[in-house]
């Protein structure tokens, strides 16, 4: 334990100098960061479930072309309270499954689905 914070107080000195007193990862942090290492060999973090995409579901692009349908002079961000969906999300759904881009739905668009 004694040579494990020795080598603790050495790392956090390097960093120090390297990275600036007030930029520098703690003690605490590199405790952390070595006992990570020691318990799963690897440096990086582990992802093991993949991000699921729950927005851009058939039935949420079928709700947005609905509402593109009943309304196309409504803007992204009213459709996107309306719908309860994130103005990003919208926009994906609008651009990617829909073919259509949110700027030009008032103006020269038609709506084919």
């Amino acid at each position: 334990m004694l040579l494990l914070d020795h080598c603790v107080a050495e790392t956090v000195k390097k960093l120090r100098t390297i990275f600036g007193r007030n930029e520098a990862t703690s003690a605490t942090g590199v405790r952390k960061f070595l006992r990570k290492v020691r318990e799963t060999g690897m440096l990086m973090g582990n992802r093991s479930h993949p991000r699921d995409r729950p927005v851009r579901t058939a039935e949420r692009i079928a709700a947005v072309a609905q509402c593109v349908r009943e309304n196309p002079r409504t803007s992204t961000r009213h459709r996107a309270q309306q719908l309860n969906v994130n103005r990003t999300s919208l926009r994906r759904i609008l651009h990617k499954h829909l073919g259509l881009f949110a700027y030009k739905l008032q103006l020269t668009q038609e709506f084919s689905i």
